[in-house]
């Protein structure tokens, strides 16, 4: 039924889009580090890796034809990206299945991307295609083992209980409007939803930008992309709510196997609320984002977790 539901969205977003104006000549790379060593905690969302470009050549990809762009853009940009992302339990030393807790689960995943704006209108669209994997094939769990061997911490030995192998097939959807505009601060409302068979959920929020900073959507909301200041440096702050439907690394897939623990629906948080605080700083083409990130608990039985992200930006 997921399927069927999923098949309909993508064509509904097909029928939906219109034809690009040129790409955006810029070329953006981003390498990402997430983890929550610095909040002096080790579980649940507690590493990922990262890595993404927008450049005018993912202008031939073909899934962009499955990517929402709603009429009336005059600027677009066409991107790919990969994550690893990392989730455990709080007791990595236990061997054993923990019922009461997170299950091990690790994501390897590929994104298309589309990122549209209408400067008239204040209006900023991001579209995304994720394939890829949920399981021991992510290959997650052997990288936070020997990332932990090899920096002399706990050693997590409970990952032969992690979700099982489950194909990620999801689309995501975003869309920002500025709200106000200053020489030294912006806002921004948002609104997005995620289907697929990785997340299935909507969420709002606000983004609030302070400082010596480009514009938000001649830069389509990337760093560096707009490249008009010599100097960059911002603070940003980003609370968002979530109502949520389907987590796969909470619930597993939708075949269960009798060996690995699973949060039941009725267990789950069903809204749940994130606040990102940061600041960027960039110059010339070089820049980075330091975050700090406090996610509110998934599932009853859990607590609140902190983890922070870094991310390095070369724009030409």
């Amino acid at each position: 039924m997921k399927s069927y539901i999923l098949t309909l969205f993508l064509i509904g977003c097909a029928s939906i889009a219109t034809r690009a104006q040129q790409p955006l000549a810029n070329s953006f790379y981003q390498l990402g580090w997430d983890n929550d060593v610095f909040m002096m905690t080790d579980y649940y969302y507690t590493q990922g890796m990262s890595f993404g470009t927008y450049n005018a050549f993912f202008k031939y990809n073909p899934v962009n034809h499955i990517l929402l762009r709603p009429k009336g853009y005059n600027r677009v940009m066409y991107g790919f990206s990969g994550y690893q992302k990392t989730y455990t339990p709080k007791d990595l030393k236990s061997d054993l299945v923990q019922y009461s807790d997170r299950p091990y689960a690790g994501v390897l995943v590929f994104t298309s991307h589309s990122r549209a704006a209408n400067d008239e209108t204040g209006w900023l669209y991001s579209s995304e295609l994720d394939i890829g994997v949920m399981g021991p094939a992510s290959g997650a769990g052997q990288v936070q083992y020997r990332y932990h061997e090899f920096s002399d911490n706990t050693l997590p030995n409970g990952w032969h209980h992690q979700q099982y192998n489950w194909p990620v097939l999801n689309y995501n959807f975003k869309a920002s409007k500025q709200i106000y505009k200053a020489n030294n601060f912006d806002l921004h409302a948002s609104g997005a939803a995620r289907i697929g068979t990785l997340h299935d959920d909507a969420s709002v929020g606000v983004l609030f930008r302070a400082g010596k900073m480009d514009d938000y959507m001649e830069s389509l909301g990337l760093p560096l992309m707009g490249a008009d200041n010599k100097w960059q440096m911002y603070l940003n702050t980003e609370p968002t709510l979530t109502v949520v439907g389907y987590n796969a690394t909470l619930m597993g897939g939708w075949h269960r196997n009798e060996k690995i623990h699973y949060v039941e629906f009725n267990e789950l948080q069903k809204v749940i609320g994130s606040w990102r605080t940061g600041l960027g700083v960039s110059y010339k083409s070089f820049g980075i984002n330091f975050d700090v990130i406090l996610q509110s608990k998934e599932f009853k039985a859990g607590t609140h977790h902190w983890y922070t992200t870094t991310k390095l930006f070369l724009n030409f």
